[in-house]
């Protein structure tokens, strides 16, 4: 029968799945540090003091009333570019991990129908072989 090759084959796809699914948290983890860091008010140790400011998202220029410097340090600890590069590092293993988590399900379902077919040839071979009489 066909059990330890279906057994592998099935071996195969959930380990694909496994990988998907690793690199997906991983992606989700960056994704929630990405949020994280825009989303939550944070300090900026100074010298002499900490220093309160807002979130990225919510920092408006006009409204907040930074000191020039404390607006630098603010601006300085949590700068776009870095928060962009973290959003870009969490694209490619969500994109993998979603390409090898569904390649690996699908595996599965074919492997399973192939299998499921064969049984069937095989069983109505068998009750083929029963009704004629063997010569």
């Amino acid at each position: 029968m066909q059990w330890p090759a279906r057994q592998e084959f099935d071996r195969w796809a959930g380990r694909q799945q496994s990988w998907g699914a690793g690199l997906m948290a991983v992606s989700v983890a960056l994704f929630l540090w990405l949020g994280y860091l825009l989303l939550i008010p944070f300090t900026v140790h100074d010298y002499q003091d900490e220093i309160a400011c807002d979130a990225p998202v919510f920092y408006d220029s006009e409204s907040t009333s930074y000191s020039q410097g404390a607006g630098k340090l603010c601006s300085v600890e949590r700068d776009w570019p870095e928060l962009l590069g973290i959003g870009f590092l969490a694209v490619p293993p969500a994109v993998a991990g979603a390409a090898l988590f569904v390649s690996g399900s699908a595996r599965k379902r074919a492997s399973s129908h192939v299998f499921r077919i064969l049984e069937m040839q095989e069983s109505e071979e068998r009750a083929r072989q029963k009704v004629r009489p063997q010569s």
